[in-house]
């Protein structure tokens, strides 16, 4: 006989005690940037045995790995009383951060341009041009740190203009913005 049905939506990390008359149970779901979604429950109180029954099938008390869906947690307690609790892993959602300048004059310190979390796009394409419009760099698909060149000529000290497709086969999804050189 089930007594609850949680329903939980949120993208974020979600804690929550449950409380019916026969056991309580703690159930936590985590979903950071970057990270497939995890979730697990505690049983604080209930007649032994415990049964807990993943909609993946996992009977252990935490599952990792939870890719964008729907899942739900089954408890049951040793008088067959129980609760579900249903709950949603959202899209993984990891949008690269660029550096907004770097200073490439040999100094071990911020010599090259980076981008970080593209190991997350392999198909990528990113284009940086000058104030003119000009092609001052390219690349795709395996990134390596923009160190201020163009064809193997240091770019001057200015402002420049990229745009990085997460995808070079769907130009709809990019990111664009600005980098500064300063030497």
């Amino acid at each position: 006989m089930i007594k609850y049905i949680i329903i939980f939506t949120s993208l974020l990390a979600s804690y929550t005690t449950l409380q019916s008359q026969d056991f309580i149970v703690n159930f936590e779901k985590k979903q950071k940037e970057c990270s497939l979604g995890e979730a697990s429950v505690t049983i604080v109180t209930g007649v032994q045995p415990i049964q807990i029954l993943w909609s993946n099938g996992s009977v252990l008390n935490n599952i990792e790995q939870l890719e964008e869906g729907f899942y739900d947690v089954k408890v049951t307690d040793g008088n067959n009383h129980d609760t579900i609790i249903k709950f949603t892993i959202g899209p993984l959602y990891c949008e690269p951060i660029a550096q907004n300048n770097f200073t490439p004059n040999g100094d071990g310190f911020y010599d090259t341009w980076s981008i970080s979390r593209l190991e997350y796009f392999p198909n990528f394409e990113l284009f940086v041009y000058n104030r003119w419009g000009q092609l001052v760099h390219h690349q795709a698909n395996d990134y390596t740190p923009w160190d201020g060149r163009s064809l193997t000529l240091p770019t001057p000290d200015a402002s420049y203009y990229y745009i990085l497709y997460l995808d070079k086969s769907d130009k709809k999804k990019f990111i664009k913005g600005d980098v500064s050189i300063i030497r």
